[in-house]
């Protein structure tokens, strides 16, 4: 009787870039078991066969800078030593501020006082943190400079919720959304659909 042959698939074809176009690489599960190092492992070795690499870490209690003994930290930096291979520590603190910025600058000459007020409180929320962490995460996933990107992910929980975001961002604005809704008249969304129809006209 015939037996069947299962096909293994080394590492490298795992990892290895196949195409033009940027690549990505998850080293994702529960805290402690290695992520961390063997996402550094292979963005180093990666990057020694000459693909140029970006290594993103979005834990929110990095080790990239120790591993690699260098100052690292929320901006895209070149590892010492090592061609074709940046890493970036996404600091939620940082990523949240710059979030924050990002959506109120541009609302501050349309809206009134009471208007920008409400979306400050609202973008003083703990849920921004992991919107402006998503915002910084889905950036990366559009590098074209690099071959390809290699996410030192937090542990699991973290990062599930991470993953759950868009949809519960959808859930959000299909409530603000509904006729005599309150919550359509006091969240960011709403002050950026009031701002599109004042510059509309």
């Amino acid at each position: 009787m015939a037996q069947s042959q299962s096909t293994a698939t080394s590492a490298r074809e795992v990892v290895e870039p196949s195409s033009d176009e940027t690549e990505f690489a998850f080293f994702s599960g529960k805290g402690g078991v290695g992520k961390s190092t063997v996402s550094c492992a292979t963005a180093t070795w990666l990057a020694d066969n000459d693909y140029e690499t970006l290594l993103v870490t979005t834990d929110p209690a990095p080790n990239l800078s120790d591993i690699f003994g260098q100052s690292i930290g929320h901006e895209v930096t070149a590892i010492d030593g090592i061609e074709n291979l940046s890493a970036i520590e996404i600091d939620p603190d940082t990523a949240a501020e710059e979030y924050r910025q990002e959506t109120i600058e541009p609302m501050r000459e349309l809206l009134d006082e009471e208007e920008i007020q409400t979306v400050e409180e609202q973008l003083n929320s703990p849920c921004v943190e992991e919107i402006a962490a998503f915002d910084n995460f889905v950036e990366f996933m559009d590098s074209p400079e690099y071959d390809i990107v290699v996410f030192d992910t937090a542990p699991t929980g973290h990062t599930i919720r991470l993953m759950e975001l868009p949809s519960d961002w959808n859930a959000e604005l299909e409530k603000s959304q509904r006729p005599n809704s309150n919550h359509a008249t006091s969240s960011p969304q709403w002050a950026v659909r009031h701002s599109n129809s004042m510059l509309n006209g």
